[in-house]
């Protein structure tokens, strides 16, 4: 029969539930459960204490975290819902953990994805075994999400709901949209869709693509995605946007604001037919930019002065007659700007003169690749057999009237001063910082697909990936957690979880948290939740 017994040690009581047996004659007590300090006849719901041992480890962290933002904005399930499995793995389920891969795994790939997700706690979480997911499972799986040859593409429906959901816990829709391209080169040459062309990578000898992203404009959230070929230029990308946004996403209304070099008569054309508003940075080799440059003088008084980040900048407005309408054009100076551009123009005349003087055997042809760069200003000419050189100060002169001037075109529903023209412009930087953390947050490049329709998938992965990060660092603030996604995937990859076997062989998991942030990212985040729950008995 059993009963509670309490022993006094060191001057503690400690409470156990025994039995007595017989062994030799000899009356024993065999110790059945554990109580510590608590006296089960006094607490009933007391838990008996049962030794545990460490049977091994799971990266916890960063992962649970990474759920935590993808059920915020329903992704699996929504990419469940238009991609719905045939075989293998959901799709979402996979799509997510490639997603998470990207974001935090070391160099990812398709191949070594099975080996990262066994060492995460999401196999037990999800129950499913990770040596299900191989190369050809993630061939499936991009071919689910796109595929132009059989006409299908649930990217543009998956990405149109993933926005709408992540939308409300920003705040309200605006109508203020940026839209830019950038490129990412690939390691080999197979692709059909990598050429060679202008790099933003300083790439210039490798292939490339080129891509294209819409992106609300008020909270830096992307809403579409497009991959161009690799020498495309960059006006050539605005007809298929503006169409796909207009038609495909059903923004009925919208102020875009691009930068300069997508400003061709064509584009703007195109812009007034699908009836956008727009704000565009305007190339200073239009005629009627020259013109306006010719006439402007900074130091008259009849300009709009305000500052901007701690400079004064300097705005006219003017109602051209430009692309066959009359249009409104913001020109804006910066004496900064105007400054740096005649101190860079300085030194390059004098470095190209520098290296004139101490070149030796000079030549015409090898005179003439000297000064290219600065060959407006550095005349070289050849007089029996001779070569000489001279600076073209009225040139530097009239360069120097120009310094500092640029020109936008807008065209707005309602009238909006000079400045706040300017300011909309300039806040388009939020998807020069996305291209930026795509490419090194999300590992995005180099590329090393090599089917096309693959390469737009794998676009699309990195750009879930920049929204998940997005979605995360906004829910941080709201709970007042400090940083960026850099600080806390560091903090969060540090969480382990740890399974444990108890006396009785059942199998038990503890999340552990090392400092303060820790600590709170798994409380204020709610990451218990995605404690597997795991209690069989081995075999």
């Amino acid at each position: 029969m059993a009963s509670i017994v309490a022993r006094r040690i060191k001057g503690r009581v400690y409470y156990s539930k025994v039995e007595c047996y017989r062994e030799n004659g000899k009356i024993k007590q065999r110790i059945l459960e554990y109580y510590g300090r608590t006296d089960p006849r006094e607490s009933p719901s007391a838990i008996p204490i049962t030794k545990r041992k460490i049977v091994g480890t799971r990266r916890f962290g960063d992962i649970a975290l990474l759920q935590y933002a993808a059920d915020r904005i329903k992704m699996i399930d929504i990419v469940n819902e238009y991609a719905p499995k045939r075989q293998g793995l959901p799709t979402g389920l996979e799509f997510f953990l490639t997603v998470t891969q990207r974001l935090v795994g070391y160099k990812p790939s398709s191949t070594k994805l099975s080996r990262f997700v066994k060492s995460t706690h999401a196999p037990t979480f999800y129950d499913f075994n990770s040596d299900r997911l191989t190369d050809n499972t993630q061939q499936y799986m991009m071919n689910r999400l796109y595929d132009e040859e059989t006409h299908i593409d649930t990217i543009s429906r998956i990405f149109t709901a993933l926005y709408e959901k992540t939308l409300p816990l920003f705040g309200k829709e605006e109508d203020v949209l940026f839209y830019d391209i950038t490129s990412s080169y690939f390691e080999g040459t197979s692709c059909p869709i990598a050429h060679l062309g202008y790099s933003r990578d300083g790439k210039d000898d490798k292939l490339q693509i080129n891509i294209g992203i819409v992106m609300n404009g008020k909270y830096g959230l992307p809403m579409m995605t497009k991959v161009f070929e690799g020498n495309i230029s960059d006006p050539k990308t605005v007809t298929e946007m503006a169409y796909y946004t207009k038609f495909i996403l059903k923004k009925k209304n919208g102020l875009l604001i691009m930068d300069r070099g997508m400003d061709s008569e064509h584009n703007i054309n195109i812009l007034d037919d699908v009836g956008y508003d727009y704000i565009i940075g305007v190339r200073s080799n239009h005629t009627f930019v020259k013109q306006l440059k010719k006439i402007t003088d900074p130091s008259s008084n009849d300009w709009e002065i305000f500052e901007h980040k701690g400079q004064k900048i300097k705005l006219k407005k003017f109602v051209k007659n430009v692309f066959g309408k009359r249009r409104t054009v913001v020109m804006y100076y910066s004496p900064d700007t105007a400054k740096s551009q005649s101190e860079k123009r300085k030194c390059r005349i004098d470095f190209a003169i520098s290296t004139l003087e101490g070149a030796e055997d000079l030549t015409l042809k090898k005179a003439h690749k000297i000064v290219h760069r600065v060959k407006k200003y550095v005349l070289i000419e050849k007089t029996n057999s001779r070569i000489t050189w001279r600076v073209d100060k009225i040139a530097i002169n009239r360069a120097e009237k120009n310094d500092g001037k640029f020109c936008m075109i807008a065209k707005t529903a309602k009238e909006i001063s000079s400045s706040e023209i300017y300011n909309l412009y300039f806040s388009k930087d939020k998807i020069e910082k996305c291209f930026m953390r795509m490419k090194q947050d999300v590992n995005m490049h180099p590329i090393r697909k090599r089917d096309k329709d693959h390469v737009t998938v794998d676009v699309f992965i990195c750009t879930i990936g920049f929204l998940l990060v997005k979605v995360i660092e906004h829910l941080a603030q709201k709970e007042k957690i400090d940083g960026f996604w850099d600080e806390l995937s560091t903090e969060a990859r540090e969480i382990g979880l740890i399974e444990q076997q108890n006396s009785s062989g059942k199998i038990q998991f503890q999340i552990v948290p090392n400092t303060k942030i820790q600590r709170e990212i798994v409380d204020k985040f709610g990451l218990s939740r995605y404690l597997p729950v795991y209690t069989t008995l081995p075999k």
